[in-house]
């Protein structure tokens, strides 16, 4: 054993950059969703404002201008439907990436556990065969003084 086997190293190495990978959908899923949230937002502002009363004083609307109206409203409802559903599925999309996320740092932390391991028994080897020579090395000394 001259060093400690590269194959822990390319799997752990693999392993991080499968959660790199989830770490970056997540946080584009969190960009999204804030992206999505403003979306209803400017959506649910410009419902509420157009469905205000118009102010006193103003002409009483004619009839295509209220059917106008209801169909406007009737599409801003639709997009704000839409738009929950967007959120509805990436809320979903979100909570699957965050269990593989999970699955992954564990596959990450078995596998460095692994690297880990197989330092420890190089370092070990290394130690013993050392330990070995030194001990080779003591007896052909000492056979040596006693010949000398």
């Amino acid at each position: 054993m001259n060093a400690p086997r590269a194959c822990w190293t390319v799997l752990a190495q693999k392993a991080q950059e499968q959660v790199s990978l989830i770490q970056g959908q997540l946080a584009e899923g969190r960009i999204r969703a804030i992206a999505l949230q403003a979306s209803r937002d400017r959506l649910q502002k410009l419902y509420s404002e157009y469905l205000k009363p118009p102010e006193s004083g103003s002409a009483s609307q004619g009839m295509q201008e209220t059917l106008n109206q209801r169909q406007f409203s009737t599409q801003l409802l639709t997009l704000l439907l839409r738009v929950d559903q967007d959120m509805s599925q990436l809320t979903g999309a979100m909570a699957e990436s965050r269990r593989e996320l999970a699955k992954a740092e564990r596959e990450r932390l078995k596998m460095q556990a692994l690297v880990d391991q197989d330092v420890l028994a190089f370092r070990a080897h290394t130690r013993h065969r050392e330990q070995q020579q030194m001990d080779a090395m003591g007896v052909m000394q000492f056979n040596l003084e006693a010949r000398g």
